[in-house]
């Protein structure tokens, strides 16, 4: 799978004015590394000779030495594979200069200038290494490598002036920008480089791997801190110090990591694709194994307690925000719910509850209806009434039993019949009456539909389908899950109680009638599959369009100790034929706001697409 290209980032120890010492350092790394078959392996800048060195950086026996260390890397390289990318001062026409050597399969491909703390270059690193002239033996910055799908520039300079030179190296569209530097370590810099980094592979939609050198360096006058890491499109899939990295390395051993880089996920995000051809091909190393990459099973929450409360109380209050503007707008001042004690209906009552007192209107201003049908269990009813009693909103119980019987009488079907007609004809009988009391009373139907169903179509259509406004569209089952359990702290016992028991709750559109204990028998996740997978599913679907295979394989690693691989696969093979015939609903979709940066209203398909190319890529899974 050439879209996954491995890069080993490497911090070797180094001694001043000794490149047979940082050599056999390097070495050390390389062999320590091996296994791993790395595509690229990224070293500091003037790895085999620090910039601490001072004035002995110019002298010939210094760069002669550096030399001799390179030429063994390049013999290395026949045996490792993979590209290896370190810095040293080597000659250039009898001038000393500091460079960026690129080294594969025995041989250099060449050698670009690097700038930053006392380097011998009189190149600027805000200015950089462009030069106009093709002739020129050293390579320019905005050189394009590529190794597989993944296509890279070098940029030898202090992360501080990355924002310099990110522009132009962008634009040759390149997934990822490696960074090879050197620079005296501070209580500030570590953090500031790793936030910087962060916020511009993010903005530019690339990956940046950074290894700054000073392992085992010199500690006068400036202290030396090894700072190693790599940023996907604003995700962190590594970041080290010596201090961090753990087994008493802190500033004196050399370490190093290995992570796996998607180009799938680089190819989604890029701001500036381009058709520019690379200038060196690297060749893709052979015999990789796994994924060297964390895979979480609930991507659209952060992973950190604290970020993932602070992102669901900032979503929560954009869905409050986004229905207070409808109701302002419309001059629409009361709301109609249909509550049936289930998630989305608990979140959309919170909603419109707190949307409510932001508007300063009376709680009363909800008219939050239960209509109790064939299917309806006695727990989530009086859950439901207990909610909106809780809440000081208008509860109107209306059954449909009567209705849907004689509607089956009308149509000449036998409710004895438990088929798809069975099912639908209540919750378009639900929709009927939320949209009859809201004629009545100049009132607003809220939605209560999420992602996920609209994902799987597991909505009626014209039924529970419909709405005047939708409030949860653009979050999933797993993330209303996590927001009613999070939106529990936010009142008292009494409601705090009723909120957890829906959330303990399984999930089920109470369609069919309960069994003989009263409890609930039609379980949505017994049917579908898991909604934590199907979830998983969307969320790489949506935002990087992965291919069936891939989002096969990522969900084996992602839930390999919850679902065997052959549950994950029929299950894969539901979400697609779903996620395809399901379109027609979500084509006419009712007014929502889009709140999250993955949502399905930015994936249009044709109404009547067919899965069979999807389901075609997971042929040869057995």
């Amino acid at each position: 799978m050439n879209s996954v290209i491995r890069l080993c980032c490497c911090i070797n120890r180094v001694s001043s004015t000794n490149p047979a010492f940082c050599g056999e350092s390097i070495q050390d790394l390389l062999e320590e590394n091996s296994s791993f078959r790395a595509d690229i392996t990224l070293f500091p800048r003037l790895a085999l000779c620090p910039p601490s060195s001072g004035a002995m950086l110019k002298s010939a026996a210094i760069s002669h030495l550096c030399e001799e260390s390179l030429d063994q890397l390049r013999l290395s390289s026949a045996q490792n594979g993979g590209c290896i990318i370190v810095g040293l001062v080597k000659s250039f026409y009898g001038k000393l200069t500091d460079v960026i050597a690129v080294i594969q399969n025995g041989e250099v491909l060449g050698f670009l200038p690097a700038c930053g703390f006392n380097s011998p270059n009189t190149i600027s690193s805000a200015e950089g290494w462009y030069p106009a002239e093709s002739s020129s033996s050293l390579l320019s910055w905005d050189t394009l490598f590529c190794c597989g799908d993944l296509k890279f520039c070098i940029c030898p300079c202090p992360v501080k002036d990355l924002p310099l030179h990110l522009p132009r190296l962008a634009k040759t569209g390149c997934h990822a920008v490696l960074v090879p530097y050197y620079e005296p370590a501070t209580a500030e810099s570590a953090k500031r480089d790793s936030d910087l980094v962060r916020c511009l592979s993010e903005t530019f939609g690339i990956a940046i791997a950074f290894v700054c050198g000073g392992q085992g360096d010199t500690s006068h006058p400036n202290a030396f801190q090894g700072h190693s890491a790599i940023y996907e499109c604003g995700n962190m899939l590594s970041d080290h110090t010596g201090q961090s990295i753990g087994n008493n390395t802190y500033a004196l051993e050399s370490f190093s990591f290995c992570r796996d880089l998607d180009c799938d996920i680089l190819n989604a995000c890029q701001r500036f694709p381009s058709a520019q051809q690379p200038d060196i091909i690297i060749t893709e190393n052979t015999g990789k194994k796994g994924l060297l990459r964390e895979v979480h099973n609930d991507p659209f929450l952060p992973i950190q307690q604290q970020e993932a409360e602070q992102y669901l109380s900032t979503l929560f209050q954009l869905q409050v925000e986004s229905l207070v503007s409808r109701v302002t707008n419309t001059g629409l001042h009361r709301l109609v719910l249909g509550v049936s004690g289930g998630l989305d209906s608990t979140l959309a009552l919170l909603v419109c509850h707190q949307a409510l007192k932001q508007l300063e209107l009376p709680s009363q201003n909800l008219i939050a209806i239960t209509m109790p049908g064939f299917g309806t269990s006695d727990r989530t009813y009086y859950n439901a009434l207990s909610l909106i009693s809780a809440l000081g909103a208008e509860n109107r119980d209306i059954s449909i039993k009567a209705s849907v019987l004689q509607h089956f009488e009308d149509i000449g079907h036998d409710p004895s019949l438990r088929d798809v007609t069975y099912e639908n004809a209540q919750a378009r009988e639900r929709t009927q009456i939320l949209f009859d009391v809201a004629n009545s009373c100049r009132g607003l139907v809220v939605g209560t539909g999420d992602m996920s169903e609209d994902a799987l179509g597991w909505c009626t259509f014209g039924g529970d389908h419909l709405a005047s406004y939708n409030v949860n569209v653009c979050l999933t089952k797993t993330m209303i899950r996590k927001m009613v359990t999070y939106l529990c702290s936010r009142f008292d016992d009494q409601v705090s109680s009723i909120l957890h028991d829906i959330v303990d709750t399984p999930v089920s559109p109470e369609l069919l009638p309960p069994d003989e204990s009263g409890k609930i028998q039609q379980k949505t996740e017994d049917i579908l599959g898991s909604y934590t997978l199907h979830d998983f599913f969307l969320y790489y679907l949506l935002k990087y369009n992965f291919p069936p295979k891939k989002l096969y394989y990522y969900a084996c690693l992602a839930f390999s100790e919850e679902f065997s691989a052959s549950y994950i696969l029929e299950k894969l093979k539901v979400f697609l034929n779903r996620f395809c015939s399901g379109q027609f609903k979500r084509s006419c979709s009712p007014d929502s706001a889009d709140i999250t940066d993955v949502c399905l209203s930015r994936y249009p398909i044709p109404s009547d697409c067919s899965a069979q190319a999807l389901l075609s890529d997971l042929s040869d899974i057995r």
